[in-house]
């Protein structure tokens, strides 16, 4: 009992360390004159919510919970920006996520796909190529969220049939959701923040983003062939049986999917936003295919209040103004003066940043702020704005900087450290190739 509590008090000896050190800075009036009092206790909060997640010394969601109740009770943001993350665009995209990935089980569909998948496949390594392009084609043109949530079921039965690491089948399927996000304007929300900022379109983001992301997903690839090292030996294909013909339930649900996925892809023809399109085919579901009963069985709410927390965190840190204060104390410590160089540095922090703040909520904080940066400094806003924007959906390390990560981890139990391990080559080599792109785009 005694080396239990000896073990417990060593690990919380860092969030000790931050609150003496929050309250001698408060307690002799020490905060820089351009920092409040309140962006000061948020980044505190933020440096806690860091340990946690990285330790997990309690449950992720309930990290997340914590973060929010920081938030409330300190008094640093009023209660509604406190859980500004429960209302965000984010977690209903992951619900609507949730409603088409539930129908691809319900109905059967998934397991059918999946042994699509196994019959074309000759080996473990020809399995993780089919699960890499798949997921960053589809994450492309719809939601990554929405992507890994349909993707999931499938890379389930897969694990059933083929020996290979789980934790490669499901992580190469959040990694390539993650890159292939970065492709085109309407894969991930981050792309919407940067057009937005620059005026751009779907063509400029197209020309500017889909070669990186390509690119990438062939060193995820590499990354993982390294670090798994999947077999080449051919697979046993008696183990896939004849599923027979489709089912009226597996028609109902992928012609579902397919109208919603369409109307996405449409969206600039009929200007019907993402949620409301997301929505309409939720409730096509539990109108055609599936009960509430069942898609409350089959949720994981836990990942929804995971991204909850850090985008309730990061939007704390912008109206608290921690953001622009952090961006400029980096920017006065670099003391760089050459364009290419100064976004780099600005990549480097941000992808520090959000392992630990959902990617889209990173964005939305120092998009604004570099877009004005951009402007004191007389460099076009796109050297800085473009690396960056691309860089937050470079997030392998830990579950909740995306809500692909967030989702294989709480599925399939991948602990925190074996997401960073797995995740620090394909890291490694979206920084080399950041900093080959911050180069030469400029």
């Amino acid at each position: 009992m005694r080396k239990r509590f000896a073990k417990i008090f060593l690990r919380i000896i860092p969030i000790v360390i931050i609150l003496l050190f929050y309250i001698s800075v408060v307690s002799f009036n020490l905060l820089p004159s351009e920092l409040s009092f309140q962006g000061f206790t948020v980044i505190a909060i933020f440096l806690i919510s860091i340990y946690l997640w990285a330790t997990e010394l309690i449950p992720l969601p309930v990290t997340a919970f914590l973060a929010m109740l920081m938030l409330a009770f300190s008094g640093s943001v009023s209660l509604p920006d406190s859980l500004y993350g429960l209302g965000s665009t984010v977690v209903f995209l992951i619900i609507i996520g949730f409603f088409l990935a539930a129908g691809l089980t319900r109905s059967g569909l998934d397991k059918r796909i999946a042994y699509k998948i196994l019959k074309n496949s000759h080996s473990e390594n020809a399995v993780l190529i089919g699960l890499i392009v798949i997921t960053g084609f589809l994450s492309m043109i719809i939601s990554n969220t929405t992507t890994t949530l349909l993707m999931l079921p499938v890379a389930l039965h897969i694990m059933h049939k083929v020996r290979m690491d789980n934790k490669c089948i499901l992580l190469g399927i959040a990694f390539a959701a993650n890159i292939g996000g970065a492709g085109l304007l309407i894969g991930t929300p981050p792309n919407m923040i940067a057009t937005e900022a620059l005026g751009w379109g779907f063509y400029e983001w197209m020309v500017a983003a889909l070669p990186f992301a390509l690119v990438m997903l062939f060193l995820l690839y590499v990354s993982f062939m390294i670090y798994f090292k999947p077999k080449h030996e051919r697979i046993e294909k008696k183990l896939v049986s004849d599923l027979g013909p489709v089912k009226k339930e597996e028609k109902k649900a992928g012609l579902i999917i397919i109208l919603t996925m369409l109307l996405w892809i449409t969206s600039p023809l009929h200007n019907l936003p993402a949620i409301v399109i997301g929505l309409a085919g939720g409730l096509l579901m539990f109108l055609f295919v599936y009960d509430w009963r069942y898609f409350e069985r089959v949720t994981s709410w836990g990942t929804l209040i995971l991204i909850a927390g850090a985008v309730s965190i990061g939007h704390s840190l912008e109206i608290t103004g921690a953001t622009t204060w952090i961006a400029n104390v980096f920017l006065a410590f670099t003391g760089l003066t050459t364009p290419a160089l100064i976004a780099f540095s600005f990549v480097i922090l941000v992808l520090a940043v959000t392992q630990f703040i959902q990617n889209t909520a990173t964005a939305a904080m120092f998009i604004p702020v570099l877009t004005g940066l951009s402007s004191t400094l007389g460099i076009p806003a796109q050297v800085l704005v473009v690396p960056v924007a691309i860089a937050v959906s470079m997030t392998f390390l830990a579950p909740p900087g995306t809500a692909p990560n967030a989702i294989v981890h709480e599925v399939g139990k991948i602990k925190t450290k074996e997401m960073f391990k797995a995740g620090l080559l394909p890291t490694f080599f979206a920084i080399i190739l950041l900093f080959a792109y911050c180069w030469f785009f400029v």
